[in-house]
């Protein structure tokens, strides 16, 4: 890319030595005595020599390219994403520490079954599968929505962001203390917990929350829907356990419960009364917030 930029400059200045004419034609000394074909003239500037001719480009050329910016003087998203990345990279590299293990990685999830004596379900092998793969699974979902809870807590923008930043954190910590029971139980019934970022990444459901600064509108719909899909599949989970495993389908009826209020919280921002079809255009730039319905259309009582 540098190379580029500098090519302008090397034609330029080779230009001007190739020809003589260019470099002589008004040239002058410095005090002020032009030295032309026409013999010594006073009185006139003298005019720059072929290579400060180009060192004079060359700078135009680094201003113009250094000014190339957005109207109002500023970068765009891009660039300014770019330029952070390349930072980050930076820093990244910056250590030469290798880490590593002599344990394999494993597939995403890993259950290890223990070895050791625990507690018996007495619903066999199949019995045991289905309650080790209800559990890690709601343990990424509910992981999942630890990190979607916290990035759009710092990021949350609007009218609402303050009530959104508290409740996000509410939402945050009470998914913890979820997620940490679900792990436990985990580990109660024989098998390793996998709460590994590669495993969030592979297998939950949720999809990733946009980067950037989030708007109100736009967090009450994403996490009405987030919520909505997590609890849906907790809800599978219960199914699949309450007879191989009751404690395990107690506990993810606990969870279920407590996905299902903060879903709710967030819909209720949102909810049409007789009074107030409470559309959310003046948190979402004058146009209504879309969200799905739930209860079949023409219903009496859809709101």
């Amino acid at each position: 890319m540098q190379f580029f930029r500098l090519l302008p400059v090397v034609l330029l200045a080779g230009s001007a030595l190739c020809t003589p004419a260019l470099a002589l034609s008004g040239a002058t000394s410095d005090s002020g005595v032009s030295t032309g074909a026409g013999g010594p003239r006073t009185g006139v500037r003298s005019a720059p020599s072929s290579a400060q001719n180009a060192m004079t480009v060359f700078s135009r050329i680094e201003l113009a390219q250094a000014s190339q910016t957005e109207p109002g003087g500023q970068k765009s998203p891009t660039e300014r994403q770019q330029g952070a990345g390349g930072q980050i990279s930076d820093i990244r590299q910056s250590s030469q520490t290798q880490v590593t293990s002599q344990q394999p990685i494993g597939p995403f999830p890993t259950n290890e079954i223990s070895q050791q004596p625990w507690i018996d379900l007495g619903a066999g092998e199949e019995g045991h599968k289905k309650d080790v793969a209800a559990l890690q699974q709601t343990l990424t979902e509910l992981q999942q929505l630890q990190l979607q809870t916290k990035q759009a807590h710092w990021n949350a923008s609007g009218t609402l962001y303050y009530p959104l930043h508290l409740l996000l954190q509410e939402h945050y910590e009470g998914l913890s203390k979820y997620a940490d029971t679900i792990a436990e139980r985990l580990l109660a019934v024989g098998a390793s917990a996998d709460g590994r970022p590669n495993t969030i990444v592979k297998t939950s459901g949720v999809p990733e929350i946009p980067g950037g600064f989030l708007d109100d509108a736009q967090i009450l719909v994403w996490f009405t829907n987030a919520y909505k899909r997590v609890g849906e599949e907790v809800n599978t989970a219960i199914k699949a356990t309450e007879k191989v495993d009751p404690t395990t389908s107690n506990l993810l009826q606990e969870v279920e419960h407590g996905v299902a209020k903060y879903q709710w919280q967030m819909r209720a921002q949102l909810q049409r009364t007789g009074t107030d079809p409470n559309t959310g255009w003046d948190l979402n730039n004058n146009k209504p917030v879309e969200l799905p319905s739930h209860a079949p259309a023409g219903s009496p009582n859809q709101r």
